[in-house]
């Protein structure tokens, strides 16, 4: 009788020590640092729900758990302990999981943890209520089963057969779980009892030496004793406590399940009979074994294997596309596989080293623990390594034809927002969202100067998060067009804005880069095709979410370019892509003077008009421009009248056959029926066919014999492999110009390699679908170079090509309109009697020589030079003396002279034109490896640990008491 009230005792301390300390931690720790920042992030949208319910549960459970105990089970110790080891330890180390370790779950890694929560909510019912069936004739059934045997009314409305079923049931799913927990368990509980024991013995050795005296008299020096004495003994009761309730958890949850599990199965025979009771047991472990069974077959594995060899015809090709979506549900996993499982197979390693440095195991036999840990926990295990999150982001751009943040975007997302923590969220989920910048508002102001005006943009931008962040614009103005500045301000006022400097597009990219890394105000505009900008600015003063401070809480800018008047009046930059930046209807925005209000969806998508109407509508009138080095630009505007197409040439079209031109099949017939209707007959056109990795390019001599509806559209090819692979097969064979049909491929896909593609003839690229964001230098330089230029469609591409051709040899270009001629030398006085030049008015006009210093660059562009970085310096005196951006030259926006000191050094270099291709995208924040440790702490270590965390509670109060005096 004694031995039992000991026992009791014993089991009563338990209970009430552990919950009462974790409670008073609870609320006057947890809840206040980590609870109200969760609630307020889950407001704000940036974390799931899921998460702030998990951590209201995590608090409840030991609430919730210790109101049941004293109400049902305080004069039953032992039921007591049961209702402890059964329901609230398991219950509560289960959210602590979800809520700090597993982040994004699998279906695998679902089945676990939802058999888990629906074996404990069993555990619970029988607990309370007991065996729902028929009590009589039913053995074992325990004491508070019998007082509580009055059921609940929802099992009362189900039946009393569909609860005995229902429970009978989850009671073997339990002994299932009950032997994998225990077990898995078991692997921690051993290490830590011996640690616990040696470590107790050690704490006693460390105590007596008194190293932990001048931590705790920091404590008290800095007047933080109250809270000393509270925390550091709630602490160390709560560790001691949990580590010796980890160490016989194990065993006490395998045998309280086991034991349940067992009781309910002989309830259920007693009542229907073993036959039912166990087939009833058979078929639902059989049925959730084979559930489990299917969800190990992570589809990254055949995923990788299928695009391990590329396809070597169309048949493997469609056998391939027909399986895209096993295909994309693999990458993707993979890819995101630091976010949906704990760590590799291959990388886990902490049991390995746990067992090796505690009991002095062998490699062999320590390694064996470890791969029997690995099946246990094989649900949460990636099967495949770390390398893959790259290898896969590589495969799904070479089958999918687009970077995979873009292609699977809410993937992406959902993945990085499955975590707690409110930080490590905002840096990775908002990357992929890209609405961090809150566009406040805008301002277009035009003034006319007859067939030409300047246009000047103006934004304010206000920050949504917490950290300092860039704005990042892709825009496309008409090919004529001149941007002439860009301006950073903290303010409105027009006499303290950051002026632009023209530099070379190489040393202003990497100053850039470098400020952005220091971050320090800079803004970088470069032009990065024909028609095609990239605007960046940095950094938008992050928001003030609770202290004040006199710094800049947001970011102006001004944009200011020249353009020539088109029929619908004057072009507006054409958005391309965006990243961080956002409009909606309240931003505010006045378009040449007048306030405009944009509503729903027209508010979130539309940035500017694509034209405002012209005040003056005189005819167009010709336009000259004398510059130095006696360069004559002139523009000569062109009737419908005045545009033709091509007769007796001989010409290559390139078809690029990526998979994003699927999408574009109809707008492919179309370009091909066109052209056997308007272009072969009178012209000799050869067709290339390049081919992504696995098949070789094709040659189809005639463009009639050419099929466009048997393509298939397969993988990725670059705009510079599709010219290496027609200059390979193109052999002497000589043409008048060469057309690329492509589409608006991704601009993030490309890379930095300069393969050495001559193109003697005009390079035009047709885009069907519409303009891409950019080009890589490459490619770009090979369009510049030879002369040719970039269209949405094949008959204005062969139009433009033709009329320039009729033009004249002076002719640089025909675009938007005006034919655009380049001489070197003034024009004699008979020539410039002439009526053609007579109708030219000029000259002396400055601000229509911004214009002009476009075409010369371009006219510049297409002389071949033995040194080419002469050339470039040449084309880049002209962009630096008129101030404008070219394909050459980027603006930058420096503000201190620490940074044009940089910009000089980087300008010296002979690299100051190469530059990287940057697509924008973002680095995710991945969580680090929980399973992958490097070594294991002695457990005299342990100790020396605890006294280093009281030493840096010591410091932390110490720092917060000099910010208080200061």
């Amino acid at each position: 009788m004694k031995i039992k009230q000991v026992f009791d005792g014993i089991f009563q301390t338990i209970f009430w020590l552990w919950n009462l300390t974790f409670l008073s931690i609870v609320y006057l720790g947890i809840l206040p640092v980590i609870g109200v920042p969760l609630v307020m992030a889950t407001i704000d949208g940036i974390i799931p729900l899921e998460f702030s319910l998990t951590m209201a549960a995590t608090s409840a459970v030991p609430t919730v758990c210790t109101v049941i105990g004293a109400s049902r089970f305080s004069k039953q110790p032992l039921e007591l302990m049961r209702w402890f080891y059964g329901v609230e330890a398991p219950l509560f180390l289960l959210c602590l999981l979800r809520l700090f370790l597993l982040r994004e779950l699998t279906p695998a890694s679902y089945q676990i943890i939802a058999t888990i929560a629906l074996c404990i909510a069993a555990f619970s019912v029988e607990m309370l209520y007991g065996y729902l069936g028929k009590k009589e004739n039913v053995q074992n059934i325990s004491d508070s089963q019998t007082s509580h045997n009055k059921q609940h009314r929802f099992f009362r409305l189900i039946g009393e057969k569909r609860s005995a079923w229902l429970q009978l049931g989850c009671h073997s799913l339990m002994l299932v779980v009950g032997i994998w927990a225990a077990t898995l368990l078991m692997y921690y509980a051993v290490p830590v009892a011996l640690y616990t024991l040696y470590g107790f013995f050690t704490v006693v050795i460390e105590f007596f030496k008194f190293t932990w005296v001048s931590a705790f008299w920091d404590i008290f020096i800095y007047g933080a004793w109250v809270w000393g004495l509270i925390w550091i003994p709630l602490w160390f009761i709560l560790f001691g406590l949990t580590c010796s309730l980890f160490v016989v958890m194990p065993s006490l949850y395998g045998f309280l399940y086991i034991h349940s599990g067992r009781k309910i199965w002989q309830s259920f025979a007693a009542q229907y009979g073993k036959n039912k009771a166990l087939i009833g047991s058979l078929g639902v472990i059989a049925a959730w074994l084979a559930i489990f069974s299917a969800l190990q077959q992570q589809p990254q594995v055949a995923a990788l294997k299928m695009l391990a060899t590329p396809p070597a015809n169309d048949a493997v090709r469609q056998t391939l596309l027909a399986k895209s979506d096993m295909i994309r549900s693999g990458l993707v996993n993979a890819y995101l596989s630091p976010y949906r499982y704990l760590s590799t197979v291959g990388e886990n390693n902490h049991i390995y080293e746990i067992y090796k440095n505690s009991f002095n195991l062998p490699d062999g036999a320590a390694q064996t623990v470890q791969n029997s840990y690995n099946f246990l926990m094989s649900p949460f295990l990636y099967q495949g390594s770390s390398a893959d999150v790259e290898k896969a982001e590589k495969l799904y751009g070479e089958f999918f034809d687009t970077e995979l943040q873009k292609g699977d975007r809410e993937a992406v997302k959902h993945a990085v927002q499955s975590t707690s923590n409110r930080e490590e969220v905002k840096a990775g989920l908002l990357n992929v969202n890209q609405e961090k910048v809150w566009l406040q508002s805008q301002e277009v102001t035009v003034k006319e100067n007859g067939d030409w005006a300047d246009v000047q943009l103006y934004e304010v931008y206000k920050n949504q998060t917490s950290n300092f962040q860039e704005v990042f614009y892709y825009f496309s103005l008409p090919e004529s067009a001149a941007v002439t500045g860009v301006w950073l301000g903290d303010t409105d006022d027009l006499n303290k804005r950051f002026v632009f400097t023209v530099s070379p597009r190489g040393a202003a990219q990497r100053v850039y880069n470098q400020q952005l890394v220091q971050r320090v105000d800079p803004a970088l505009l470069e032009q990065i095709g024909p028609k095609q900008y990239r605007l960046r600015a940095f950094p938008i003063p992050a928001k003030r979410e609770l202290i004040q401070t006199n710094g800049p809480t947001e970011m102006h800018l001004w944009l200011t370019y020249k353009v020539m008047r088109q029929p619908q009046g004057w072009a507006m930059p054409v958005l391309a892509e965006k990243r961080n930046i956002f409009w909606n209807k309240n931003t505010r925005r006045t378009i040449a003077g007048k306030e405009v209000k944009y509503k729903g969806k027209e508010a979130r998508e539309t940035w500017l008009p694509l034209f405002l109407p012209a005040v003056a509508q005189q005819p167009l009138a010709a336009q000259q421009a004398v510059l130095p080095g006696e360069n004559i630009i002139s523009a000569k505007p062109l009737a419908d009248a005045n545009y033709s197409l091509p007769q007796g040439k001989k010409f290559a079209v390139i078809l690029d056959t990526s998979r994003s031109m699927a999408a574009q099949k109809k707008e492919v017939k179309e370009t091909f029926e066109w052209l056997k209707a308007n272009a072969a007959g009178k012209n000799a056109v050869d067709l290339y066919v390049p081919n992504a990795a696995g098949m070789p390019p094709k040659f189809v001599e005639n463009v009639r014999n050419f099929e466009a509806a048997k393509v298939t559209f397969y993988g990725t090819v670059q705009l510079k492999d599709m010219l290496q692979q027609f200059a390979q097969l193109r052999g002497d064979k000589s043409y008048d110009t060469v057309f690329l049909v492509s589409d608006r491929h991704s601009y993030e896909l490309p890379d930095d390699r300069k393969p050495k593609v001559s193109i003697s003839a005009p390079l035009w690229t047709v885009h069907l679908g519409g303009l891409p964001p950019g080009y890589d230098d490459a490619t770009l330089k090979a369009i510049q170079d030879s002369g040719g230029g970039v269209a949405t469609d094949i008959k204005e591409a062969m139009q433009r090509v033709a009329t320039t051709a009729a033009s004249g040899k002076s002719t640089v270009s025909v675009v938007d309109g005006y034919a655009w001629s380049y001489a070197q030398t003034p024009q004699s006085k008979k020539t410039a009697k002439s009526p053609a030049v007579a109708e030219l008015k000029d000259t002396g006009n400055e601000g229509f020589k911004p214009i002009a210093a476009r075409q010369l660059i371009m006219a510049l562009s297409k002389q071949r030079s033995s040194n080419q970085l002469t050339q470039l310096d040449a084309m880049h005196a002209v962009a630096k003396n008129f101030k404008v951006v070219t394909p050459y030259s980027s603006m930058i926006v420096l503000v201190n002279d620490e940074q044009r000191e940089q910009l000089k050094q980087a300008e010296a270099k002979s690299d100051r034109f190469d530059r990287e291709v940057e697509s924008g995208k973002e680095q995710l924040s991945k969580p680090n490896n929980p399973l992958n440790v490097s070594g294991v702490p002695e457990p005299e270590e342990w100790l020396l640990l605890a006294v280093g965390a009281i030493g840096l509670l010591a410091v932390v109060l110490r720092q917060r008491r000099a910010k208080m005096v200061g």
